[in-house]
């Protein structure tokens, strides 16, 4: 980026280029944001595609574990 000087006081030479260095720096942070941007919809894409896999397969059980239903004695005994 090449930067002209001029000395004579000229206040709109001033404003251009004070604008242009703005502008220059915010199409750098663009850049970035758009590098990140880029970098979070592929690591979205990925992890949705790992919930989905894990939300579609059967759920196992471990080794002789058996599940058993929960029976409220409460409410049978009424004596």
């Amino acid at each position: 980026m090449e930067v002209e000087v001029h000395l004579d006081g000229d206040p709109t030479i001033r404003e251009k280029g004070f604008f242009h260095s703005k502008v220059a720096s915010l199409e750098e942070k663009i850049k970035s944001l758009e590098f990140d941007n880029a970098e979070l919809a592929r690591s979205n894409e990925q992890l949705s595609e790992r919930v989905k896999f894990l939300a579609s397969r059967q759920p196992t059980w471990p080794k002789g574990y058996r599940p058993r239903r929960y029976t409220n004695n409460h409410t049978q005994r009424k004596g």
